[in-house]
């Protein structure tokens, strides 16, 4: 049997927690970094390497593992039952409420980052129901949804735009809606028009629900991960490819015309588009962008290329921490704490942003803030995980949850 890195990494996970999935969890989360903060090397171009890698694809990484997440936390492949089942989805649904404050807060603070914490609480809400639904009926709806979902975003969005019939309803909604009026990302942009919404995401997360399902120590389940993710990524991708540059699709995009220039995007304004990807969703200016998978494009090839690679990588994670948990120790433990890694990447980026280090000895934190994100996030989190357990955000979320879905009848 595989042996843990010592008694003190044994007691920081425990016995049963599934290490391949903090591992997962941490290359989700560094992924993000290489997005946000640049955490990569240079090309010859200036380009960074690891974003096309990253790009899209650690956010949808990180959804799917909310989806897996809630899932164990109800039991994994063996559903509690009565009242210990109200009592995680009661948990799930606080730990929703409590992150929707904390994501609105940090996007308050003006970062350059695409805040997730406060869409993830809309995810929470929208998945507990599903909970204690059969694996194979959640994996359908995920399928489903990861079609239906796109559409749907498309059309109603078009209906939203300047002179459109929603125009006026989403306005009036934006206005009434704090969160929209304080934070900027309110109601409407949780579930259509934001960077992560639920229309176009909760694919991501119900597959992670079913999957979490399944039993994970299985070596057959997590292979099947691994071709099951592989083969849909590879489906995915290789139609938007076919699609765009054999059958004309980005030809006729180039022609098409940005609604807010009123000039055609041109060839070199499609290629931009589809590497650097979109806020959320593609323009409804054309139909053909819905051939695009680029990173958050919100289309259905997307949906599915991205979810394919997250599967992929969840498999391959669960099958290598099998046999290398001392190696793969610090990326676990960045995982593992996750929810206060990324908000504390996100508050070192503030800080750099608003200058509050220079003229100091700190001052090459945020002048090397790309290491200083990388190794600091890893360090602490390995040192923290191995002498104290549970991370200083994780640890409240646990406990207030808790309490509080064991006192709701």
């Amino acid at each position: 049997m595989p042996r843990s890195p010592g008694a003190a990494g044994a007691r920081a996970w425990g016995a049963d927690r599934l290490i391949g999935v903090d591992v997962a969890r941490g290359l989700a989360v560094l992924g993000m970094f290489v997005v946000h903060v640049g955490v990569g090397w240079s090309l010859a171009d200036g380009s960074n390497a690891l974003y096309p890698v990253a790009a899209g694809r650690s956010a949808a990484l990180f959804a799917l593992l909310a989806g897996v997440s809630i899932a164990l936390l109800s039991g994994g492949s063996r559903p509690r039952s009565g009242k210990e089942m109200g009592v995680a989805l009661w948990r799930v649904v606080i730990r929703g409420l409590i992150m929707l404050p904390v994501g609105t807060a940090l996007t308050m603070m003006g970062t350059p980052v695409s805040v997730i914490l406060a869409y993830y609480a809309v995810f929470f809400v929208l998945a507990a129901p599903l909970l204690d639904e059969r694996w194979k009926v959640v994996a359908g709806t995920a399928a489903v949804l990861g079609v239906a979902g796109p559409l749907a975003s498309f059309y109603l969005r078009g209906l939203m735009v300047r002179g459109g019939p929603l125009e006026g309803p989403v306005q009036a909604v934006d206005s009434y809606d704090p969160f929209a009026v304080y934070a900027g990302d309110g109601v409407v942009n949780f579930l259509v028009t934001g960077s992560y919404p639920a229309i176009t995401w909760m694919p991501f997360v119900l597959a992670g629900l079913a999957i979490g399902r399944l039993d994970l120590r299985s070596v057959r389940v997590r292979w099947a991960l691994v071709g099951v993710g592989s083969g849909l990524a590879v489906l995915a991708y290789g139609t938007s490819w076919v699609a765009l540059y054999v059958l004309g699709g980005a030809q006729r995009l180039a022609a098409a015309t940005d609604r807010a220039t009123g000039a055609p995007y041109g060839a070199e304004g499609v290629d931009a588009a589809l590497y650097e990807g979109f806020g959320g969703a593609v323009p409804t200016s054309d139909w053909a962008w819905l051939l695009s998978a680029a990173p958050h494009s919100g289309t259905p090839l997307e949906v599915y290329g991205a979810g394919g690679v997250a599967i992929a990588v969840l498999g391959v994670c669960l099958l290598v921490s099998q046999y290398l948990r001392w190696v793969v120790y610090p990326l676990a433990a960045v995982g593992a704490l996750a929810l206060t890694t990324y908000v504390g990447h996100i508050l070192l980026i503030w800080v750099a942003e608003q200058g509050l280090l220079e003229g100091t000895p700190l001052v090459f934190v945020t002048d090397q803030l790309a290491y200083s994100v990388l190794v600091g996030s890893v360090l602490a989190a390995t040192v923290w995980r191995l002498l104290v357990r549970r991370g200083p955000l994780e640890w409240p979320l646990h406990a207030v949850s808790m309490w509080a879905a064991k006192r709701i009848p």
